[in-house]
């Protein structure tokens, strides 16, 4: 298989999932291979810090939150250290990509934007921005999170950005990416998804709920940091307006079609 663009799925070794996803991948065309997913974070990478996710998230994490957040971290560590820009394109293991999508064209649409983070897919449609129009597709840009980290294309720069913007595992993995404001992963996206999440019922919630609950002085902290992120996340959202309008300016000299 011949392909610029790789790709890594986020998998447990023993996951019943693993025949489906192999028969799709199998499917596209492209280079992919597994990655054994992570129930804690090796040495090398951000530890769980349960003081830091009371504080700043509002709960302590469940494992599963911290071994997805590990397995992700793992994975893109693994693509920083690429010394050539390399694109990458991450997905769990509960997804299914469109077999008729031409992914190595996406490469085409992120060189002409210098984009280097291309979501696939997203739990939620929060406030967004339509940034131009790709045939019977959009390149859009959330402007708040819209969670999950089903799929998503990654330049190795962007995961150094986003590796290097991070010193402790304290709240969701996917939550963590959305922080655009802090780790300079603007949140494109293309829309409609080529990609659909097939759900199954979760725990990790319950979970979290039945730890430790933070006190009252990390409520204060909590709302006082929630207030800072919302400025911070508004100034930057101003500046990405301006990106939007190069973006599509590049765009319309070489019109894209998906």
């Amino acid at each position: 298989m011949n392909s610029d663009v790789k790709v890594i799925v986020i998998s447990l070794p023993d996951s019943p999932r693993r025949e489906r996803m192999g028969a799709n991948l199998n499917a596209l065309g492209l280079p992919w291979r597994y990655f054994d997913a992570l129930r804690h974070p090796p040495a090398h990478l951000p530890q769980y810090d349960e003081a830091r996710s009371i504080r700043y998230w509002g709960r302590t994490l469940s494992g599963s939150e911290i071994g997805c957040a590990a397995s992700h971290l793992a994975v893109l560590s693994q693509l920083a250290t690429s010394s050539e820009e390399t694109w990458t394109l991450v997905i769990e293991d509960d997804v299914a990509l469109d077999a008729g999508f031409n992914y190595n064209a996406l490469l085409s649409l992120c060189r002409i934007g210098q984009i280097g983070y291309l979501r696939l897919y997203a739990r939620h449609l929060p406030c967004l921005r339509n940034v131009t129009w790709l045939g019977q597709r959009q390149l859009i840009r959330f402007e708040k999170a819209p969670m999950g980290t089903q799929a998503y294309l990654i330049s190795s720069s962007k995961a150094r950005s986003f590796v290097g913007s991070i010193t402790a595992i304290c709240r969701p993995i996917d939550w963590e990416m959305d922080r655009f404001w802090h780790n300079n992963l603007a949140n494109y996206a293309l829309f409609p998804f080529p990609c659909i999440e097939l759900t199954t019922a979760s725990s990790i919630r319950k979970q979290a709920e039945a730890d430790r609950q933070p006190s009252a002085l990390d409520k204060v902290a909590w709302v006082a940091w929630k207030s800072r992120e919302a400025v911070r996340r508004f100034v930057t959202n101003v500046y990405l307006r301006q990106r939007d309008r190069t973006i599509r300016r590049a765009l319309m000299k070489g019109p894209l079609e998906f």
